[in-house]
């Protein structure tokens, strides 16, 4: 599978974690490079969620994280879980995956709103 694939099924799989779900079945279609890229998001979702949680915060401008839609805010995860922790690929990447996962799942103002805080991030 491609890098692009694994990164929508991992999206998928922190999504369903907000509803205490979990569809990590998705998985088994995954080759082995795919599976060790997207285990390494999981895991550091794992150790690192409050974390992450906190520093998307205070990221927020006007915003609280329970008022940010669950889509949008599983996506600004594996974003900053990938440019925080993982670091393998461009930054530029990485946004622009961000971006057009919340174009295909989520309302039609996530993707620039999901751009804006990913592009604050990365001008650290």
């Amino acid at each position: 599978m491609k890098r692009t694939e694994m990164r929508e099924l991992a999206f998928k799989i922190i999504y369903s974690k907000f509803f205490n779900a979990t569809n990590e079945d998705v998985l088994l279609d995954a080759d082995e490079k795919g599976l060790e890229f997207t285990s390494k998001i999981l895991n550091n979702f794992a150790d690192h969620y409050q974390e992450i949680n906190d520093y998307l915060s205070s990221k927020l401008k006007g915003y609280t994280l329970d008022r940010v839609y669950k889509v949008d805010l599983a996506i600004l995860i594996l974003a900053i879980i990938e440019l925080k922790y993982i670091k393998e690929n461009p930054k530029e990447v990485i946004i622009n995956e961000a971006v057009e996962l919340a174009k295909k799942y989520s309302t039609e103002k996530s993707p620039k709103f999901i751009n804006g805080i990913l592009a604050d991030i990365v001008k650290e």
